[in-house]
């Protein structure tokens, strides 16, 4: 299977070759995690990101036109998956808890309870 065209093996995966797909992924899966990992920045994120792209992609095989490459579909792919991720993060912004410290006075407690001394 490997001396197969990207094309082909896309075209095998549609007509129902349950490994064409794999061996796509095979062949790319360095240069897309590559490519995720540049344009998010996290190695959890890009991992997730590539995942997803994927997954959209082995959905999409059959909406494929052939009007690039199919290395170039899959790039797009990636990256449009992480800037999904990218503006869902910004959509909603993680803020760390409070440590129960001020951070103008960093020695006074703002609530909760003081941690107890250890035992002796």
């Amino acid at each position: 299977m490997s001396e197969l065209a990207d094309a082909e093996l896309l075209r095998s995966h549609v007509d129902g070759d349950p490994d064409a797909f794999g061996e796509l992924f095979q062949r790319h899966r360095d240069r897309l995690w590559a490519v995720a990992l540049r344009t998010i920045g996290d190695r959890e994120e890009a991992a997730d990101a590539v995942q997803d792209a994927m997954l959209s992609a082995h959905r999409a095989a059959a909406r494929f036109r052939g009007d690039s490459a199919v290395t170039t579909w899959l790039h797009r792919i990636v990256v449009n998956a992480c800037l999904d991720r990218i503006r869902r993060r910004q959509a909603h912004p993680t803020v760390p808890l409070p440590d129960g410290t001020s951070p103008s006075d960093p020695g006074r407690t703002v609530g909760g309870v003081a941690p107890a001394a250890p035992a002796p």
